[in-house]
């Protein structure tokens, strides 16, 4: 009985995704770069079965999504018969890493195993975006950018730098809540917002400006434009013509604990995805001591370091 096991790890964007160009094929209104996390991944393993299965973290799941997926597998390389999709999550719940990401590219690497295909990083990123826009990204380690392209072929993520440049993520888990605006919904909002062009077009200056700056390993370079990318992709969800806002009174209390830690001289950033959680961007030397101020001022908050991580793996 043939059996593939990949695993993938999940990604943080430093030039966010905000925005669909096409709901379907999702492909993305501006290109995004992203650092692969070594700490939080998600393991898959497939195999052939009677029908379409989903067990999550032991549990027996709604396997509807992981369906579409498949369905959409078979509509590229021909009929195959149901798999069983095993999948063990180490992402915690609270922290706003989007387990998709990691889950998505890890059932992708799995079925290509399965389905005997080219081992072609670029098609494998392709196929993971089908799945969640930012799995295209968790198919490579360290740092990686998708090119938002113009279709299905040219839509794809790649690796952009290979190394590790001693970039820190202090991950702060404020809430395991359900989102009350899921990604989807909040993107199609979003692009409503009067600002959303001008926020696309920044955000590409922002990316050229985000390559340089890790190209350099300037974490203060690449610090100041993370949080000013993300900061702006919230902005956009307060303007839209249905305003809503991911952040918490937490939230805004660790950006500006996090801001009030730089104007001291320590090296400590923000960036945030769709969700309350708060990740802060700083390097190995003064991680230990952001992580202690951290801690002593939001002792009911849990935080987490993370560095960057490797791509797909099959074990």
């Amino acid at each position: 009985m043939n059996e593939f096991t990949v695993r993938a790890h999940t990604n943080i964007a430093l030039i966010k995704y905000w925005g669909k160009a096409d709901v379907a094929l999702n492909i993305p209104t501006t290109s995004s770069l992203s650092m692969t996390l070594d700490q939080f991944y998600t393991t898959t393993s497939v195999t052939f079965a009677e029908q379409d299965q989903l067990i999550l973290n032991g549990v027996n799941t709604d396997a509807t999504r992981v369906h579409q997926f498949l369905e959409m597998l078979r509509a590229k390389h021909g009929t195959f018969p149901g798999v069983l999709v095993t999948s063990e999550n180490h992402v915690p719940t609270a922290a706003g890493l989007a387990s998709s990401a990691s889950s998505f590219a890890a059932l992708t690497g799995a079925m290509f195993g399965l389905l005997e295909l080219p081992a072609d990083l670029t098609e494998m990123s392709r196929i993971a975006r089908r799945g969640s826009g930012s799995a295209s990204r968790s198919v490579f380690g360290n740092f990686a950018v998708w090119n938002k392209g113009e279709d299905d072929a040219s839509s794809y993520a790649e690796s952009f730098y290979d190394e590790d440049i001693h970039l820190s993520m202090i991950v702060a888990e404020i809430s395991s809540a359900q989102k009350k605006m899921s990604s989807t919904r909040g993107m199609q909002l979003a692009q409503t917002a009067p600002t959303y062009s001008a926020w696309v077009e920044k955000s590409a200056r922002q990316l050229e400006e985000m390559k340089n700056a890790i190209r350099q390993a300037d974490i203060e370079k690449i610090g100041l434009i993370a949080q000013d990318n993300a900061l702006g992709m919230h902005e956009q969800n307060r303007l839209c013509v249905e305003p809503f806002d991911y952040f918490t009174e937490d939230t805004q209390r660790i950006i500006a604990f996090t801001q009030e830690c730089y104007k001291a001289g320590l090296l400590a950033f923000v960036t945030i995805d769709a969700g309350p959680n708060v990740k802060i961007i700083t390097d190995r030397a003064t991680e230990k001591v952001l992580l202690a101020k951290l801690r002593e001022n939001f002792p009911d908050i849990t935080f987490d370091i993370a560095h960057a991580g490797g791509g797909l793996e099959y074990l």
